[in-house]
């Protein structure tokens, strides 16, 4: 439904606001054009415009600062479901998830408190490492090591992601926030190269697997029904293909707008790439079967999540190509998200040809807020190696990111369509 990206009226900023077409505060009169265009009172403009105008409006306050109160949820905690193996000698350990409670949350000025039928919980903003989505539900990941899952039974994950996050900013300010997730990070100048805690050096990874770099048969099968099937269904063009390396180590480097970006570019690029898949997808014993097949690796998106750099590492240096979406997130209104600053430094540690991607009219065909399909035009770009001088983790400068982050935005943003 469109009210899980535009949960506020556009124009006067009210909640629980479309009702028969029409906002139930304002009365303004709303109109989905397509996938991409909404209609307020006669203006056209791109879901990309309006959602910009409802993340605009203030948070609504109260005297004891109180900003929202949610409608029924249920409360999960993080569990460990076993362990991973994958192609090219990568492992993991698997995440889930246990419901314990049900009721309702709070959202204050400084902190989110929870009230359920048999637990009551106080969230300080202070005491929060990172803030996410995956799907409806809201991921809060504590400085403590505990994370905690927020499932909306009734109201969209979006809204409390969006009201959450900006409740932070404003706790933080005047100093910005620039990332929320894999860790809420305050802005910050690192100019000159020091030691950090956690850093590593990929060349201290031992190989000890003797994986070939060549195709597995069943993913090889896998690949080519997919890609008969999305050609076949899809207007679907590639160009580029030229680009991608017949063999050796490269990333693959692509924007994020919908859940099918994965799995077409592994239908219908000619190497297997081995994509980083976020932790929850391989939950499924079916699911976590087909991943494992198709070479994909679990990854925490609301973590710093070093097994899985080092993941990332074995998969290059068994020459084989390795598939990132450094937005780490899909777009939930088509525009490219800012790139995550641990996947751009993952990047400039490999030391290896970096291949831009840019993907157009997946975001119609399944937007982020809907589930249901429609059949549109896809293209798909591949653009040119581009090569970063190798920089060790622990010598990079922030100096060096911003650099990498804008060279390959710049690219992938000309390959958009």
């Amino acid at each position: 439904m469109i009210t899980r990206i535009l949960y506020r009226c556009p124009e006067c900023g009210g909640f629980e606001w479309l009702e028969q077409g029409r906002c139930r505060h304002c009365h303004v009169l709303v109109e989905v054009l397509s996938r991409k265009e909404v209609a307020v009172n006669g203006q056209p403009g791109s879901i990309a415009f309006w959602y910009a105008r409802v993340k605009a409006h203030a948070l609504p306050q109260g005297s004891d600062g109180l900003i929202l109160k949610s409608g029924p949820i249920r409360l999960s905690r993080e569990t460990q479901e076993g362990r991973f193996k994958g192609l090219a000698g990568v492992h993991a350990v698997l995440h889930g998830r246990e419901p314990f409670d049900t009721g309702a949350v709070t959202l204050y000025r400084d902190r989110l408190v929870f009230q359920g039928a048999s637990f009551r919980k106080i969230i300080p903003f202070e005491s929060i490492a990172a803030v996410t989505i995956e799907s409806n539900t809201v991921i809060v990941d504590r400085k403590d090591g505990r994370t905690l899952y927020f499932d909306f039974l009734e109201e969209s994950g979006k809204k409390w992601e969006d009201c959450i996050q900006q409740a932070i900013a404003e706790f933080y300010h005047p100093v910005d926030i620039v990332e929320f997730c894999p860790k809420i990070r305050l802005a910050e100048i690192r100019n000159r190269a020091g030691k950090r805690s956690g850093d590593f050096h990929p060349k201290r990874l031992e190989d000890k697997h003797g994986y070939k770099s060549g195709m597995p048969g069943l993913a090889l099968f896998l690949r080519r029904f997919v890609g008969y099937v999305a050609k076949g269904f899809l207007d679907m063009q590639l160009t580029g293909l030229e680009n991608i390396p017949q063999k050796g180590p490269a990333i693959l480097a692509a924007n994020h707008v919908s859940l099918l970006d994965g799995i077409i570019l592994g239908a219908c690029l000619p190497r297997l790439t081995r994509f980083m898949t976020k932790n929850s997808q391989f939950n499924h014993p079916i699911m976590r079967a087909i991943l494992r097949t198709a070479g994909a690796f679990p990854v925490m998106r609301y973590h710093t999540d070093v097994v899985a750099v080092r993941n990332a590492f074995r998969v290059l240096q068994q020459a084989h190509l390795l598939g990132v979406f450094p937005e780490g997130e899909r777009s939930w209104d088509g525009r490219m998200l800012p790139f995550k600053k641990g996947t751009l430094r993952l990047m400039l540690a490999a030391g290896k040809p970096i291949i831009p991607v840019g993907i157009s009219g997946i975001y119609e065909l399944m937007p982020r807020w809907t589930h249901s399909i429609k059949r549109v035009p896809v293209r798909i770009n591949v653009g040119k190696p581009m090569w970063f001088d190798p920089i060790s983790i622990v010598d990079q400068t922030e100096e060096d990111v911003i650099l990498a982050d804008r060279q390959l935005g710049d690219a992938i943003n000309q390959l958009i369509v």
